[in-house]
């Protein structure tokens, strides 16, 4: 019998979400009004890791530039894929959607006062229409689009502890 290869699928995802925090504040983005998932709700940078297909030997730690590339492609802002490593996650679940039959694992990391980050350059991209730095006290006003989206907002509040 041939054996399927492993690979994330519609019904498999690994997502991963960044507190980029700057002198105390955190970064969140805005999901456009017409967004099928939490639409209009405050988000982090990142998002589903993609199939590794252009490497030609096994990789260990692939996830790391998986996060930053989503970094970047979310927000412009460079980040070094060695900070994702293991000190630096703050939240890990999984869930089962049953209705639309969805396997998620989601990670949620914190990189904290990078040397080089201009808070100003900020630069969204199409996926969202907003960005602001926010501290503890307006973090708690923003909608998050829960309770789906509460895990976003607990990987926030871990970035500003």
């Amino acid at each position: 019998m041939e054996q399927t290869p492993h690979q994330l699928t519609k019904n498999v995802k690994f997502l991963h979400k960044v507190a980029l925090v700057n002198h105390g504040k955190v970064l969140v983005l805005k999901r456009p009004d017409t967004a099928l998932s939490r639409p209009g709700a405050w988000d982090l940078p990142g998002g589903n890791a993609e199939w590794p297909v252009d490497l030609e030997e096994s990789a260990r730690n692939i996830h790391q530039a998986e996060i930053a590339r989503e970094v970047i492609e979310e927000t412009g802002l460079e980040v070094l894929p060695e900070v994702f490593e293991l000190k630096n996650m703050v939240h890990f679940f999984s869930y089962f959607d049953v209705k639309k039959q969805v396997y998620s694992i989601v990670c949620g990391w914190v990189v904290r006062d990078i040397t080089d980050l201009n808070p100003d350059q900020v630069m969204i991209s199409d996926e969202h229409t907003e960005y602001r730095w926010v501290d503890g006290n307006e973090l708690e006003s923003l909608d998050f689009g829960e309770p789906v989206g509460s895990f976003v907002k607990t990987i926030a509040k871990e970035g500003l502890k």
